[in-house]
């Protein structure tokens, strides 16, 4: 197991998803599938796609803690 490997791809994975999902609201600032008219911005914003990647990598830690059996210790 290499971990840091491991939680940098975990990383990258939450970001791609988001980035693959939200694909039709990342190609303007204004107009997506809801309509012409509709902003992007709650989906380009750094800070959220930032935040799928964040979740990906702990979720990766968990599984990481539990393989090398250090849950539940101080």
């Amino acid at each position: 197991m290499n971990v840091d490997t491991d939680t940098q791809f975990a990383y990258l994975a939450g970001i791609r998803d988001f980035v693959e999902n939200k694909k039709a609201y990342l190609q303007t600032q204004v107009g997506n599938p809801e309509g012409a008219d509709k902003p992007n911005k709650k989906y380009y914003d750094p800070r959220v796609w930032v935040r799928e990647g964040e979740k990906t990598l702990a979720a990766r830690v968990k599984v990481a803690c539990a393989d090398l059996g250090n849950v539940g210790r101080l």
